[in-house]
């Protein structure tokens, strides 16, 4: 069955596009150009097959959308299909990212015992989650109820919840923290800021942004100190902060090491799932250039491999992922920035407004949440190292990374 691909490149994950269309129509969402279109088996099989010949023995494989859970049966049938077919040596960890709303029994029994992790994507609060879809907010708070009492490990270990930010719902994030930290007991909680364009947001705002975090300090402080948890992913650290051993030269995410995949409802390869076409139109040319640039054409050409390896020559010829102590916005240049190791931009926000064709231009929204949340981060109190945890009885509980283009 893999022969075919025994030459293949060392793939460490995969994500699979199950197809175009979604549930919701969030306003703000990169995907703009949702459609009633789905993977079918035939691209599903060979992408499973050319994970299945990595030589890694450590996998990954993320179902993502659209939203995945509108092909379930397809879920299901990969992983009973890489079940059968993988190495004795071979360690597959499953994911998926859904926004929660259809999540019924049989769903959720199914990721469960195949221990998927489960990112969420959930805004908070009421008003906060209202833009992405009216009415949401009671469906996820009672999944949510419903989950921690059917399902306490599952809810704890591999349940994670992400808030994606945006300028308008900033005056309620303090409080959709505190409803997942307090009130929901979330025990893995990720914060990203909207990265497509935005009218909404000055420079002179992240002072409003300061004091929401200033409050979300607090928050996790205080659940820190009653239970040794750090539920918020940014204000996790353990040792030394990585500034301290940061390169001349960064790179701003791992999508240029070639060793992931996405594989679009056509069948069409990319580096990463913000580079497919088949569910988003790209509002400049300068994105729209540069994606072009980068297609690995279909998964299923035997000279695909080949595409592969010339890859990180297509990414670096992009400019927008290197260099990037290069980059700058309007709170000034990267490489001056005592938070440049630890901070993460997505490439693919950068040129996303009418004008800004400049490789190395930072959204200045995304770079004054970087500026905020690492400047709390630092005075977050360090977790306690293994020898630590070993030694004393405070509790803490380690999350597997949900990073997919960082590495």
């Amino acid at each position: 069955m893999n022969a075919v691909f025994s030459s293949s490149v060392p793939l460490r994950s995969l994500q699979l596009v199950l197809t175009a269309g979604c549930n919701l129509r969030c306003s703000y969402c990169y995907q703009n150009a949702k459609k009633n279109r789905s993977i079918n088996w035939e691209v599903v099989r060979v992408a499973l097959d050319r994970l299945l010949a990595s030589p890694r023995s450590d996998v990954r494989v993320l179902f993502i959308g659209g939203e995945p859970l509108l092909e379930f049966p397809t879920i299901e049938r990969a992983v009973h299909y890489l079940r059968e077919h993988k190495r004795p040596d071979m360690d597959i960890r499953h994911a998926i990212i859904t926004n929660g709303l259809l999540l019924g029994e049989r769903e959720t029994q199914f990721l469960v015992d195949h221990q998927f992790h489960v990112k969420v994507s959930f805004d908070g609060v009421a008003p906060a989650q209202r833009l992405r879809g009216e009415n949401t907010f009671q469906k996820l708070d009672a999944l949510l109820d419903d989950l921690r009492a059917e399902y306490p490990a599952f809810y704890e270990d591999r349940l994670k919840i992400n808030i994606t930010l945006l300028p308008e719902t900033m005056p309620w994030l303090a409080d959709s923290v505190e409803y997942f930290v307090n009130d929901k007991r979330i025990q893995d909680l990720s914060i990203a800021p909207q990265f497509t364009a935005t009218s909404q947001w000055w420079p002179e705002r992240i002072g409003e942004l300061d004091r929401v975090f200033a409050r979300i300090f607090h928050i996790c402080r205080d659940r820190f100190r009653c239970s040794g948890e750090v539920p918020f992913e940014t204000f996790r650290k353990t040792g030394r902060s990585a500034a301290a051993t940061s390169p001349v030269e960064t790179l701003m995410c791992g999508v240029g090491r070639g060793d992931q995949l996405a594989v679009d409802v056509d069948g069409q390869a990319h580096g990463c799932a913000t580079f497919v076409e088949s569910y988003q139109t790209f509002p400049t040319t300068f994105l729209r250039n540069r994606v072009e640039a980068m297609r690995l054409g279909d998964i299923r050409d035997l000279n695909f491999r080949n595409r592969v390896k010339a890859f990180p020559i297509a990414v670096k010829a992009a400019e927008i992922f290197n260099h990037k102590e290069e980059k700058y916005s309007s709170y000034g240049r990267c490489g001056d920035c005592k938070y440049l190791a630890d901070c993460s931009v997505c490439p693919m926000s950068l040129g996303r407004e009418g004008g800004d064709d400049d490789p190395r231009r930072v959204s200045d929204f995304v770079c004054a949440f970087n500026l905020v949340s690492l400047k709390y981060r630092a005075r977050f109190p360090r977790m306690r190292s293994l020898a630590e945890r070993i030694a004393g009885p405070q509790r803490f509980t380690r999350r597997t990374p949900w990073h997919v283009n960082r590495g």
